[in-house]
């Protein structure tokens, strides 16, 4: 196999046309470039250079050599050139994942607006479930990651984004449902619930939080795993709902629907920014992070 030093030594004697002349070139001895282009020639078993005077020139073999050591030096440098100025430049890839809801409510619009002011990026959202966010991202499929803590995985940096908040819902003057602040736990009970599944966590995590317990038994009228639907679900008076704030803000019947307002919002996990070690150093990867966290007030919570 040719090394590469080989192929330098050669390239340089050829614009020389002088071992010693290339010895200064390169900062190495001369008996150093002649025992380089000894072993080449004695690896492929052919003459590369002939004398010529005081200066030393290609054979055709040689010049054939030249041609393509020359390419390749050239072609090397390129590359090099072009990945360490990926590093320090905003141009590359960045490669960012999130849950879907997070991903259509917000991601996705700022990273547009972020690919705008950008050209020289090449960006992508993936949005999907944990499971198959966390395997492309361990096997670096992903550059970053929007996730919430319980869901973060153990590899890579983490930056905290912001907390979650939560909110109850219920259909807009429908006589069933005219509590208004006074809502309680025996309260509660009756009405009918819109679940995400019969677990739903946010539903629980939001009754610890206003009242300090959880209903000991429950009115499930619908159950669907999007949050979405649910609000469609509350709008036509199936029963009230707790859901994200970030998913009503952007929704559709933000306004078809009520809310009881801050005092009955509740915390519902907080989100990190999770990002490869290796890839911390890129400039493209550091001001896409920056950019998130200085955009994270449009993330209405």
């Amino acid at each position: 196999m040719i090394e590469t030093s080989q192929l330098q030594t050669l390239v340089a004697v050829t614009r020389a046309k002088s071992f010693s002349r290339a010895a200064e070139d390169l900062g190495v001895t001369q008996s150093a470039i002649s025992q380089s282009i000894k072993n080449l020639e004695s690896k492929l078993e052919i003459k590369i250079f002939k004398r010529s005077g005081k200066n030393v020139v290609l054979t055709s073999e040689g010049e054939r050599l030249y041609q393509f050591g020359s390419q390749f030096l050239a072609s090397m440098q390129e590359t090099l050139d072009n990945l360490q100025e990926d590093r320090e430049k905003m141009k590359g890839k960045v490669r960012i994942g999130t849950l879907t809801g997070i991903g259509k409510s917000w991601l996705a619009h700022e990273i547009v607006d972020y690919a705008k002011e950008n050209p020289d990026l090449r960006l992508s959202v993936r949005m999907g479930h944990v499971e198959d966010l966390l395997s492309d991202f361990e096997n670096n499929r992903l550059d970053i990651l929007i996730l919430p803590e319980d869901e973060t995985p153990s590899l890579g940096e983490r930056e905290f984004f912001l907390e979650e908040k939560s909110t109850l819902v219920f259909p807009k003057d429908h006589k069933d449902f005219n509590f208004k602040t006074k809502l309680t736990m025996q309260r509660l009970e009756e009405l009918p619930l819109v679940l995400f599944d019969k677990d739903d966590h946010l539903f629980f995590k939001w009754c610890r939080f206003k009242f300090k317990s959880t209903p000991k038994k429950m009115n499930i009228h619908f159950t669907v795993n999007s949050h979405g639907h649910m609000l469609k679900a509350v709008y036509e008076g199936l029963g009230i709902a707790v859901v994200p704030n970030h998913v009503l803000n952007r929704s559709y019947f933000k306004d078809k629907i009520s809310t009881l307002g801050g005092e009955f919002e509740a915390p519902s996990g907080k989100l990190y920014i999770v990002y490869q070690k290796e890839s911390e150093d890129l400039v493209r990867i550091k001001k896409t992070i920056e950019r998130l966290l200085s955009h994270r007030d449009t993330f209405k919570i």
